[in-house]
C-alpha cells in the first residue's frame, strides 16, 4: 500500500509473481487520501470526500501524512480532535476493502513511507494499519520500492550484463512530501547510500503559491 499525502494506491502480485496495481471500486488506480466525516458518524474516503469538502470543508481531513508522528491532526475535523493514525486507518481500511474485490480477503500488508520518516512516524504508520485491522508485515521506504521495481524490470536488469554495479538517484516528489535517495544497485541486492528530504514540500505547496500569487 502506498499511503500518500494526496493520493494512495494498492498493488499486489499476480499469479505469475508480477506486481499489478489494483483499481478502486470506481475503477481508478489512485484514491485521494481524503476523509469526510458525516453527521451520522460514517466516513467517506476518496474523491467523494473531496467533492463534499467543497461545501463542508470543516468535515474533511486531507494531507494527513504530513501530521504522522504528531499527537493530533492539528485542527478539528467535524468538531472533534483526531490522531493522524486514526484518520489514516480509515483510508487504509477503504483501500483494503477495495483490494478485496480483486484478490479476496486482505489481512496483511506492506506500507511504504518516505525514506526520511523517523521511527516515530514509521510507528504511527504501523499503528494506522493495526487500527485498520491489518497486520503490517513491514514499512518499506518509497525510494527503495522504486529502486527494487527498477532493478527487477527489463530495463533495469538488462544493464547488469555490462556493469555489475550501478549508482541510481531516486527522486520522489509527491503531492506533499519530497525525498531523494542515492542507491547502489547490483543484480541481487541494493544498498542505500544517502537520503535527504522534506516532509513539507510537494505539489500542494506549488498549488498554494500559485493560488496566493493569483489572489494578490
Amino acid at each position: 500500500i502506498d499511503l500518500g499525502t494526496t493520493f494512495s494506491a494498492v498493488a499486489a502480485l499476480d499469479d505469475r509473481g508480477r506486481p499489478t496495481t489494483l483499481p478502486n471500486r470506481d475503477g481508478e488506480m489512485l484514491t485521494p487520501s481524503a476523509v469526510y466525516l458525516a453527521p451520522n458518524g460514517t466516513a467517506v474516503v476518496g474523491q467523494p470526500a473531496l467533492d463534499i469538502g467543497l461545501e463542508q470543508p470543516d468535515r474533511v481531513a486531507t494531507l494527513i501524512k504530513r501530521r504522522m508522528g504528531y499527537p493530533d491532526f492539528g485542527h478539528p475535523v467535524a468538531g472533534r480532535t483526531f490522531r493522524p493514525e486514526t484518520l489514516s486507518a480509515v483510508i487504509l481500511k477503504k483501500l483494503a476493502q477495495d483490494a478485496e474485490t480483486h484478490v479476496g480477503p486482505v489481512k496483511q500488508c506492506v506500507i511504504t513511507v518516505p525514506a526520511y520518516f523517523d521511527d516515530t512516524r514509521r510507528k504511527a504508520t504501523m499503528d494506522a494499519g493495526r487500527i485498520a485491522g491489518l497486520e503490517v508485515l513491514d514499512i518499506l521506504d518509497e525510494p527503495s520500492a522504486a529502486a527494487l521495481a527498477y532493478s527487477l524490470s527489463d530495463k533495469g536488469s538488462a544493464g547488469f550484463e555490462t556493469t555489475p554495479h550501478r549508482t541510481v538517484l531516486v527522486y520522489d516528489l509527491g503531492g506533499g512530501t519530497f525525498d531523494v535517495t542515492l542507491v547502489k544497485l547490483s543484480k541481487k541486492k541494493f544498498q542505500v547510500l544517502a537520503i535527504e528530504g522534506d516532509v513539507r514540500l510537494g505539489g500542494k505547496d506549488w498549488d498554494d503559491r500559485i493560488i496566493d500569487h493569483v489572489a494578490e
